[in-house]
C-alpha cells in the first residue's frame, strides 16, 4: 500500500512540475510533495524542476522582446519595386528599410574561437571532478578574471580558443583530478559614432563582433545623399580604411570590411558623383561611382545587358561637356577593350534592345484539337494559330469563338 502511495505521489509531482515550469518559485504543494520522497530522488527531482523553470523563463524572455528596429517612414508605401520609393537615390539606398527605435541595439551571436576577449566580456567556468565549482564572471577593466581555488589570470587580447587552453592547462597543472569547462556566455559591449549622411546619426552601442555592415544596418544605412562607396572608418582621429558598401551588395564580398572597436567613428559622407543606367540593362537605376571608374564599370554595376541588346552594341552617352557647360549625346561604338572613357558625374548611359526578341505567345482553349499556348510571330493570323492549334472539334460553333487581348496598344 505504501509503495502505491509512493507511486502516486511520484507521478503527481511530475505532472506538477510540467504544469507550473512558469512559476517564479517552488510552491507550498511541490514541496510538500517533495519532502514524501526519499532524499536521493528528492535532490535530482527539484534539480529538475529548476532547470525546466529556467529554461521556461529564456524562452519567455525570446518571445517577449521587442524588436528595436521600425520601418523608416518614407518607405513604408507598398511598391511593387522597392526602388520606386525614392527615383531620384542611388541604388542601394532602400536595402536600409529599416531604422533603430533605440540607440542601443545589441548583438545577441555566438563568438567564433577566433574572437578576442576583452573587459566586459563574461564567462562560465565549471570545474568537475575532484573540485566542482561553477563561477560566472565579467574580465575586469584589468583583462583579469579570478579562477576558483586558482586566483588571478588575465585573458586580455586572447582569442577564445587560446583562452580556454590556457584554463584548462592552467587546472590540468593545479588541481590533479580536475577538469574545466569554459564557455563565452555574454560579448562585450562597443560604442561607436555614425556621423555625417547617416539617416540616424548618433552614439550606437552594438556587440564586440559588429562590423561596418553591422552598424549600417543597425542604424538604419543613409540618408539620401549620403554615399555608399566612401564610408571612412577613423580610429584615434586617423582614417584607418574606406567602406563600399557596393562590394557587399553587388559582388558579395567584404574586402573593405573592418572590425569595429570601441570609440571608432563612421562618417558618411555626400555622394559626389552619380550615373543613370537607363534603357535595356539589367538594373537601370542611379549609382554611385568612385574617381577614376568607366562606363564598363558603369555597365558591371548595372549588371550588365539584358538578353535582347545585340552582341557588340554601341551605347548612348549623355554628358555634360565642360567647355560650354551644356549637355551633349555621344553615340560610342563598341570597342573589343570595353568601354575605358571615365565617367563624369551626372552622365546618363542608355542602351537600346532589338524589336522581336521579346517572346509572345496566345493561349487557345475550347473545342479546337490541341488547346494550349502557342508562340506568335510578326504576320501571324487567328487562322494560323487556329490551324496550329489542329483545327475545330467536330462540335465546335466557331460563331460564337471569344478573341481577348491584355491591351490594345
Amino acid at each position: 500500500m505504501e509503495m502505491k502511495n509512493y507511486t502516486i505521489n511520484l507521478l503527481a509531482l511530475i505532472l506538477l512540475i510540467f504544469s507550473t515550469i512558469s512559476w517564479a518559485e517552488i510552491s507550498q504543494s511541490e514541496k510538500e510533495l517533495l519532502e514524501n520522497l526519499p532524499p536521493d530522488q528528492r535532490d535530482a527531482i527539484q534539480s529538475k524542476m529548476e532547470d525546466a523553470k529556467k529554461i521556461q523563463k529564456e524562452i519567455d524572455e525570446v518571445f517577449e522582446e521587442k524588436s528595436n528596429l521600425i520601418e523608416r517612414p518614407e518607405l513604408k508605401e507598398d511598391y511593387e519595386d522597392m526602388e520606386d520609393a525614392c527615383e531620384e537615390c542611388i541604388y542601394g539606398y532602400n536595402i536600409f528599410r529599416f531604422a533603430p527605435s533605440t540607440f542601443s541595439p545589441l548583438s545577441t551571436s555566438s563568438a567564433p574561437e577566433s574572437y578576442t576577449l576583452g573587459p566586459g566580456d563574461k564567462l562560465e567556468i565549471s570545474y568537475y571532478g575532484s573540485n566542482e565549482e561553477i563561477l560566472e564572471s565579467y574580465i575586469s577593466r584589468a583583462g583579469i578574471i579570478n579562477l576558483p581555488l586558482l586566483g588571478p589570470m588575465n585573458l586580455a587580447g586572447l582569442s577564445l580558443q587560446d583562452a580556454i587552453q590556457n584554463i584548462r592547462n592552467k587546472v590540468k597543472n593545479q588541481l590533479i583530478g580536475t577538469d574545466v569547462s569554459v564557455s563565452l556566455i555574454e560579448l562585450r559591449a562597443i560604442k561607436v559614432y555614425l556621423l555625417g549622411e547617416a539617416y540616424k546619426p548618433g552614439l550606437y552601442t552594438l556587440s564586440a563582433l559588429s562590423n561596418v555592415t553591422n552598424a549600417l544596418f543597425i542604424s538604419g544605412g543613409v540618408n539620401e545623399q549620403g554615399s555608399l562607396r566612401n564610408i571612412e572608418i577613423k580610429r584615434n582621429n586617423q582614417i584607418i580604411g574606406k567602406y563600399d558598401f557596393y562590394d557587399f551588395l553587388l559582388r558579395g564580398s567584404l574586402n573593405t570590411d573592418l572590425a569595429l572597436q570601441n570609440g571608432d567613428v563612421i562618417f558618411i559622407p555626400f555622394i559626389e558623383n552619380k550615373v543613370k543606367m537607363g534603357g535595356s540593362f539589367k538594373r537601370p537605376r542611379n549609382y554611385e561611382f568612385l574617381k577614376g571608374e568607366t562606363i564598363s564599370d558603369a555597365i558591371e554595376l548595372s549588371g550588365g545587358y539584358r538578353f535582347d541588346v545585340q552582341p557588340k552594341t554601341s551605347i548612348e552617352l549623355s554628358t555634360i561637356d565642360q567647355e560650354t557647360f551644356s549637355r551633349i549625346i555621344i553615340n560610342i561604338p563598341y570597342a573589343e577593350k570595353g568601354f575605358d572613357r571615365q565617367l563624369k558625374n551626372g552622365d546618363v548611359i542608355n542602351v537600346s534592345s532589338i524589336s522581336g526578341i521579346e517572346p509572345e505567345t496566345i493561349n487557345i482553349s475550347g473545342q479546337v484539337r490541341n488547346p494550349g499556348d502557342y508562340s506568335i510571330q510578326q504576320g501571324d493570323t487567328i487562322l494560323d494559330l487556329l490551324n496550329k492549334a489542329g483545327g475545330y472539334m467536330e462540335d465546335s460553333y466557331p460563331e460564337g469563338a471569344v478573341f481577348l487581348r491584355k491591351r490594345v496598344a
